[in-house]
């Protein structure tokens, strides 16, 4: 049996009065009893904000991880100083590796996280395993990549890992995505889902379509995080804008890297469906 949920959005790129926004993303979700973190931001952003917004984060029971950037992983020193207890779950492709060249516009770049931190907290991290479906709590699961040929669009984007002195496309084996089971609203209803997905470097279409195999019948009512579209052209956006007519999500919550225009087309081709992710947004699914 699952439980709504309420996410507040810690940090985010959007300036939001009386909070600190910067590139990146964290969110607290409580769920039931629980109380999770997902992603610490770039700095001390988020924890500054909790405090602000009256979010205890000594109190968060598990904090996850989505991706191996720096934009969502360089803040964990500033969790694990305010919360001595809750353990954090990540990919075990997660490494110090991550590069990118903007799509082949700028010469490579460190994107990953601060190399030591790994180790710094390695008694914290509760790694996943890449391979199926792990569930941290009832009702609570990271779902990591099951497609084939995500290095592609690595390699279209510029990202890379850097391995053993070589260059690699990035397959995103590292990224995963914790999915929620949501009570249905009416008894004996379709069993519902709250995906979030903090970048969706593997695209919407690919994620969505993995979380539901992993969990057959049932329906993504909110879809959370990034898209990825900051940099793709009106067609791109359009056939993300296919993609969740065609599995039916009920409500997209998005901003970080999607970009303005991807949520002005989004907005605009599913009115009523869409929202905009700002610091301080309250989200009750």
């Amino acid at each position: 049996m699952g439980s709504r949920l309420t996410a507040t959005v810690l940090v985010e790129n959007t300036p939001a009065e009386g909070l600190r926004s910067e590139h990146g993303l964290s969110v607290h979700v409580r769920y039931g009893q629980l109380r999770l973190l997902l992603d610490f931001g770039q700095s001390d952003a988020f924890a500054h904000n909790a405090e602000v917004l009256g979010i205890d984060l000594a109190t968060v029971d598990h904090a996850v991880l989505s991706h191996a950037h720096h934009d969502h992983a360089n803040g964990m020193a500033a969790f694990f100083a305010r919360n001595g207890r809750a353990p954090l779950h990540l990919s075990e492709a997660c490494a110090e590796n991550c590069w990118s060249s903007k799509g082949g516009t700028e010469p490579p770049h460190y994107i990953g996280i601060r190399p030591g931190l790994l180790a710094q907290y390695a008694e914290r991290l509760s790694p996943a395993s890449p391979d199926g479906t792990t569930t941290i709590a009832p009702g609570v699961h990271l779902v990591p990549h099951a497609t084939g040929g995500l290095t592609e669009l690595g390699e279209r984007a510029g990202m890379f890992l850097h391995e053993g002195g070589a260059w690699l496309p990035d397959g995103f084996a590292h990224e995963t995505s914790l999915v929620f089971e949501l009570s249905a609203r009416e008894p004996g209803g379709t069993p519902e889902l709250a995906v979030f997905s903090s970048c969706s470097h593997a695209g919407l279409p690919t994620i969505a379509s993995e979380v539901r195999a992993a969990f057959p019948g049932a329906r993504i009512a909110a879809y959370v995080g990034g898209l990825h579209l900051m940099r793709s052209a009106d067609g791109d956006i359009l056939q993300v804008v296919e993609a969740i007519r065609a599995v039916g999500i009920g409500h997209v919550h998005t901003g970080h890297c999607t970009g303005g225009r991807a949520v002005e087309l989004l907005a605009r081709e599913l009115p009523g469906r869409v929202g905009a992710l700002r610091p301080g947004l309250a989200l009750t699914l």
